[in-house]
């Protein structure tokens, strides 16, 4: 018998809304939330949200598409009428762009997998010379592919949006305006769609890793080398988070699910009583789990397992191979040869462990950036061969064994080290239980909850420590910061203004102990002593783990100006064209050399008052100067621009600047 694929689609971003105080556009911190920071949600619903539902109502197959309840607020928010501040920057004007804003369009605008650039010679040009765009053209039409890029297959049969991709180049401002208002209209139509959904199944509230807010230390039991330093203990937050979820699509979408896919596949034995108590009938993680669990029989990933509180919940444990085939393979594979390719690895797991269904989970948006026809072609040749189910499904089967005790991790590596492994992870989790401690002390003001909860997702963690990056870190480690900002406003508020006691910690880089903290508009560095500036590296996409092109810079006063060094990895013989821009100082740009001993900076260019650059490779470590005049205490703004060959420019930070204060000084 040829097996079958029980296919689940998570569709998860994080909750870009912000607070806040400080922010034009934000809200009182007792209002809560604001509007979305970053476009993601409304993008995606062009494209991967949008395309899968179409797909499945298509071919009437069964798949189950998982949602994280905190996206399809967001949703609501755009089919409404809602926007947010890239958007309104996308329909700015070209001609009425501020220097600050035309800045901001050539530094974001860019944003996306690089297969995205592909879809259009004239994108591609401008992507690959987004620091110099200066005409009013060049801007609008990198305003319009920024957006027309993220046009899936449904929205491409549109004859308005055909007629964009058809004319590539000199767009006017109606047909920019146009296309912006139909991504309003996309958004609503997905949650139309999502409500005729066959199958659905969802996350907690706000996504977040439940282990960790039942008990950080449970992080330990599959990394025993953790030190024990975060005091986190809150399963309330964890029930909370997963009732607030279900209450959540109902709500919105009308309907009651009773499946769960646990923020990342995260699962520990506490967060099973708690899923059963929070009402959900079955849960999905990964096979990691299930072979590190304690179990009666072999780990059988084709059928489900009886587990929880007297063995009434059932789990499924996705297939990992073929789960990633999709994921991380396919984008480049003719369709019919890819799901020739899958059902064949579907078949042999059959033929190995019995049963007839083999469980196939993974993200449901971001795999679609990376295909040129945006998955359709795909889903078409996979959906119409008629041996595609959901999870759901499965998870009604008859048990295929018993788990005696759950493992505690996730989805990757069978453990959670990517939100608590490394020091920053466990810095910005110190920082949430310290105002999650004041907030208890205050009586738990209701108006601080949705700060809080969104602190409390898994996102902001993920792009924490050496493992992933992005260009946009900076904007995460921002939205986190002012969640817990807005809640300890509320706090305050309820104590009659008293202020929290206790500073917070760096969660946004890590320093050599006494050196201070650099980056984002918060910081300054004091010119005697070196701070360590986290750097995004270049890399492709929402899924690309870090492609460690550019790490670390570090900042120091020199005589007469300001001395960078710059650590470079990837490719020892790597060359790249560097730009660093000071502000309304000017800028400086060169070309660097391979990495080699006494590999000197070729071809320095400077403009403004920025008067020479000049670098020297010297034990492994690009150490540049600059000459800048300063006067006096003046604040300098620095960021940094990196294009590796055949790549596009892209800016660190991608918005903003590091923020330095810099006093004249002959300590270096």
């Amino acid at each position: 018998m040829a097996a079958r694929i029980a296919l689940l689609l998570h569709m998860h971003q994080p909750d870009y809304r912000g607070p806040l105080p400080g922010d034009p556009h934000g809200v009182d911190p007792e209002a809560g939330v604001g509007e979305p920071r970053m476009p993601w949600v409304r993008l995606h619903a062009c494209r991967g949200y949008l395309d899968v539902a179409d797909a499945i109502e298509r071919h009437g197959v069964e798949a189950t598409v998982n949602i994280a309840p905190s996206l399809l607020e967001q949703l609501e928010w755009y089919a409404s009428g809602g926007s947010d501040s890239w958007a309104r920057l996308a329909a700015t004007p070209a001609e009425e762009l501020s220097p600050a804003q035309a800045a901001f369009v050539r530094a974001r605008f860019v944003c996306g997998h690089p297969a995205m650039h592909a879809v259009s010679p004239r994108y591609r040009a401008l992507a690959a010379r987004a620091p110099e765009l200066e005409s009013p053209q060049e801007l609008r039409d990198l305003q319009v592919w920024s957006n027309l890029a993220w046009m899936g297959a449904v929205g491409r049969r549109r004859p308005e949006v055909a007629e964009l991709i058809d004319q590539d180049r000199d767009y006017s401002q109606a047909q920019l305006e146009g296309l912006l208002a139909l991504q309003h209209g996309l958004c609503a139509e997905v949650l139309e769609r999502w409500r005729r959904l066959p199958s659905l199944s969802c996350s907690p509230q706000t996504h977040p890793i439940l282990p960790l807010l039942v008990n950080f230390s449970h992080a330990r039991r599959a990394l025993p080398h953790l030190p024990d330093e975060v005091d986190f203990r809150h399963p309330e937050d964890a029930l909370r988070q997963l009732r607030e979820g279900r209450r959540t699509v109902a709500r919105v979408l009308g309907r009651a699910v009773d499946g769960l896919w646990p923020s990342e596949g995260s699962v520990s034995p506490e967060v099973l009583e708690l899923v059963a108590e929070a009402g959900f009938s079955w849960l999905a993680t990964d096979e990691g789990i299930l072979r590190e669990s304690e179990r009666d029989g072999p780990p059988r990933l084709t059928g489900p397992w009886a587990c929880g509180p007297g063995g009434a919940l059932r789990a499924v444990f996705r297939e990992r191979d073929l789960s990633d085939r999709i994921g991380f393979r396919y984008a480049g594979q003719l369709p019919r040869l890819a799901v020739a390719d899958l059902l064949e690895g579907a078949d042999a797991v059959v033929a190995r462990q019995g049963g007839h269904t083999v469980p196939v989970i993974l993200d449901g948006e971001n795999p679609w950036e990376s295909f040129p026809d945006a998955g359709e072609g795909f889903l078409d040749a996979l959906f119409a061969t008629g041996r595609v189910t959901g999870v759901e499904a499965l998870a009604r089967e008859p048990a295929v064994g018993r788990l005696r005790r759950i493992h505690t991790g996730s989805w990757i590596n069978a453990d959670l080290a990517i939100w608590a492994g490394d020091e920053e992870d466990r810095a910005a989790w110190r920082e949430l239980a310290r105002v999650r401690r004041a907030w208890a002390a205050a009586g738990e003001p209701e108006a601080a909850w949705p700060h809080l909860a969104a602190a409390e997702g898994s996102d902001w963690f993920w792009w924490l420590g050496p493992e992933f990056d992005t260009p946009v870190a900076d904007l995460f480690a921002g939205l986190f910061a002012d969640h817990l900002a807005a809640a300890e406003a509320v706090i305050a508020r309820a104590r009659g203004g008293e202020a929290l006691a206790g500073g917070g910690e760096a969660a946004d880089g890590v320093e050599p102990a006494g050196t201070p903290r650099v980056g984002g508009a918060r910081s300054s560095v004091d010119p005697g002593a070196a701070g360590w500036v986290r750097v995004p590296t270049v890399s492709g996409g929402s899924q690309a783990s870090a492609s460690a092109v550019l790490r670390h810079g570090r900042l120091a006063a020199a005589p007469g100006g300001l001395r960078l060094e710059l650590l470079l990895a990837a490719d020892p013989e790597l060359p790249a064209d560097l730009r660093v821009e000071l502000g309304d100082l000017g800028h400086a740009a060169c070309s660097l050399p391979p990495r080699r001993e006494g590999g000197a900076v070729r071809d320095p260019r400077t403009a403004g008052v920025v008067r020479e650059l000049r670098g020297r490779w010297s034990e492994g470590v690009l150490c540049l100067e600059l000459e800048v005049p300063l006067a006096g205490e003046r604040p300098l703004s620095l960021a940094l621009g990196l294009r590796p060959p055949g790549r596009a420019w892209r800016r660190l930070p991608a918005e903003g600047w590091h923020r330095l204060s810099l006093v004249p000084s002959t300590r270096t």
